[in-house]
């Protein structure tokens, strides 16, 4: 019996300690919906309520219903932004990860040391340079800025190529002797395989863009180009905050990840466990 109780009890400890961290998370995710569900008058009201005593939608209505809150545009720019940046990403992050995995490339292994040397490099370091090329090129406050730049990412590549090379090279041998290219043989067999590495690394992409502050607040001048993250700004002046307002804008913002996020959770679950996989 006691074999019996010291698993259990164990058991038990972890389950606590896990639905405790889970409250631990959650109740910030609380605090904001309930906020944004308050009058502006109650948001001060002490001692502060989880929850409103009469809930109320009119901080949503305010959003997109104020002239001088440009909400459906700001939609617009993240939606548009994120899911260009998102395709691009993918795109060329898995043909340069095909290159390295299965092409002979003169200096291949240098290149994509290179290439992993420069995840080492701070964000810090590279802004005034890419924030000056994107000045001569008259690229500011526009789309470009907001999308091209951050195409160059160095983890898709290292994620994707460490991925296909655990694909086994019978499947690569067997398709050639079928006469398949090699844009068939990555097209036909390598994408298909690697379907949840790949969505693991566009659910990983989507979030960072969608939540990206820093980057669009240095590039973007017009309100009407800024993406909701940095739209959230404008509820906030220097002697005044629409605590409400912000706080239904975060909600607003916060729901399309939230989303995303437990749709696609399976596959990356499945995208790591497969990586495990060897020749």
């Amino acid at each position: 019996m006691k074999a019996l109780r010291a698993p259990a009890a164990v058991t038990v400890f972890w389950y606590a300690l896990f639905a405790a961290f889970t409250v631990f998370f959650l109740v910030p995710l609380l605090f904001m919906l309930g906020t944004s569900l308050k009058l502006e008058k109650e948001v001060y009201d002490f001692p502060v309520r989880l929850w409103p005593k009469s809930a109320t939608v009119d901080n949503y209505v305010a959003l997109f219903t104020r002239p001088n809150i440009p909400m459906l545009r700001w939609i617009f720019n993240s939606v548009y932004v994120t899911l260009a940046v998102t395709a691009g990403v993918l795109v060329i992050d898995s043909l340069a990860a095909f290159g390295f995995s299965r092409l002979e490339i003169p200096c291949k292994r240098w290149l994509f040391a290179m290439i992993i040397g420069s995840m080492m490099i701070p964000f810090p370091a590279t802004l005034i340079p890419v924030y000056g090329l994107l000045q001569k090129l008259h690229w500011l406050d526009t789309y470009k800025a907001l999308i091209i730049p951050p195409l160059a990412g160095p983890l898709g590549v290292f994620l994707l190529k460490q991925f296909f090379d655990t694909i086994p090279r019978d499947l690569e041998e067997a398709a050639l002797l079928d006469g398949c290219s090699k844009v068939d043989l990555f097209s036909r067999i390598i994408l298909p395989l690697s379907m949840p590495v790949m969505a693991t690394l566009g659910i990983l992409v989507f979030m960072g863009i969608w939540n990206s502050f820093l980057w669009p607040l240095i590039v973007t001048n017009s309100i009407k180009m800024h993406p909701l993250p940095v739209g959230l700004t404008f509820f906030n002046g220097e002697y005044w905050s629409e605590r409400a307002l912000v706080m239904a804008a975060a909600a607003v913002c916060a729901f399309p990840v939230l989303v995303v996020f437990l749709i696609f959770q399976r596959y990356i679950v499945r995208g790591i466990m497969m990586t495990g996989l060897k020749d």
